[in-house]
């Protein structure tokens, strides 16, 4: 999987859109990470500011980076 195969899977997407208003306030309305840089602040503020389950997927999402790069190189 690459960065942008992240950033365009549906799961990706809904995770967005379901912590939009309670981790994603700080961005615009239509935010929608499609860079690395974007993806990694997108997981900070899921780790900062959702419950448990936002943790949960910052953590999926931070082993799908982990692969993305691992690939590159």
């Amino acid at each position: 999987m690459t960065i942008e195969d992240i950033a365009k899977s549906e799961e990706f997407r809904s995770v967005v859109e379901d912590y939009r208003g309670m981790c994603l306030w700080s961005f615009p309305e239509d935010f929608m990470p499609d860079n690395e840089r974007q993806i990694h602040s997108l997981v900070e503020c899921l780790e900062h500011y959702g419950d448990l389950k936002a943790y949960r997927k910052a953590g999926e999402i931070r082993k799908w980076l982990s692969q993305a790069s691992s690939r590159a190189s």
